[in-house]
């Protein structure tokens, strides 16, 4: 399974890599709103262009006039609205956030207090970004207007990035450095030399033979245990409304490895027809134990061949008592 889900990122970062080429352009549509065009490469559906471009599949589809079940094709064009969650201009971001610079071409007549306004931003910050001196700008000329936001564990495109340590500023001229003044050292005076007194040397002290000690062999701790529901419950309770607002479903489970959960109770889950980043409560039937866990991806996209509705990471289903590599269970997430 884990050298499936690895053949699968490096097929799907190849495609993105010769199907979305730098600088990110952005385009407007009909109601002057900002958008990237994304051209779709082999084996990309739905979520895992969602995963490059840091945008729900529930946005962006409907952008383009598709439903979520309508087919793709290699080759097809698809518009990536720009909004909060991916597009970036000011403020603080995740620690698991880096940003890539996207590019506007002037159009005739434009300046920057027009271009500012079009993009909701200030002269100051696109004269800084872009290192102008002045609001005139030559028509064709691509300027940066903001941020593309993704996420360095998910998009391919993160390798481009910048950190968050790294403010998204033009270098700037180095500082010019007044001269220091010179100071004329007064001459040292030599101080009278003295011969240093010799002292004897005293006689060897004969060393004790030290006792022998025979050292215990070191035992190996025992590994970190996680008591609990898991990290991602108070945030189960955001997107659920403190579950008055489920769905749910029963069916079949399997496990695969993660070293994630043992220790910080940090859950996973693969499931189809689900937005990554949605908490599901899994609860296993047979004691009433019950997890939370984060949707990572689909079972399709990375076991093609399984027919099992969910796939629960082995951490998970240590704490819910399971030790069967399949089994059933039951699952509710918010709508």
């Amino acid at each position: 399974m884990k050298r499936t889900f690895v053949a699968y990122l490096l097929t799907l970062m190849c495609a993105v890599v010769t199907a979305q080429t730098t600088p990110l352009t952005v385009q407007l549509d009909s109601k002057n709103q900002p958008y990237l065009v994304h051209t779709l490469a082999p084996k990309e559906n739905f979520y895992s262009v969602g995963r490059i471009y840091n945008i729900s599949p529930r946005v962006f589809a409907p952008y383009n006039g598709l439903e979520l079940t309508s087919p793709l094709s290699i080759g097809q064009a698809i518009r990536i609205p720009l909004n909060e969650q991916n597009f970036w201009q000011a403020g603080g971001r995740k620690e698991n956030e880096v940003v890539l610079p996207l590019y506007y071409t002037v159009g005739t007549g434009e300046n920057l207090a027009a271009i500012s306004r079009t993009f909701k931003t200030d002269n100051a910050s696109l004269k800084s970004w872009n290192n102008l001196s002045s609001d005139a700008v030559a028509t064709g000329k691509k300027i940066i207007i903001g941020f593309l936001k993704v996420d360095k564990t998910l998009s391919p495109l993160a390798a481009q990035g910048m950190s968050r340590q790294e403010p998204p500023m033009v270098k700037q001229e180095p500082k010019k450095e007044q001269p220091k003044p010179v100071v004329k050292e007064e001459p040292k005076k030599e101080e009278p030399k003295v011969e240093p007194k010799v002292e004897p040397k005293p006689e060897p002290k004969k060393e004790e033979p030290k006792p022998v000690v025979k050292e215990e062999p070191k035992t190996q701790p025992a590994p970190a245990s996680y008591e609990g529901n898991g990290f991602f419950k108070d945030e189960y309770n955001k997107q659920s409304n403190n579950g008055r607002n489920t769905s749910s479903a029963n069916g079949n489970g399997a496990t695969f490895k993660s070293t994630s959960g043992w220790s910080d109770g940090k859950y996973y889950v693969l499931m189809d027809n689900l937005e990554k980043g949605t908490i599901v409560m899994v609860r296993n039937p047979s004691n009433g134990k019950a997890i939370y866990a984060k949707v990572l991806a689909g079972v399709k996209e990375t076991t093609p061949n399984s027919s099992a509705l969910f796939l629960l990471s082995n951490a998970a289903a240590s704490q819910l008592g399971i030790s069967a590599e399949k089994f059933n269970a039951e699952l509710v997430w918010g709508k």
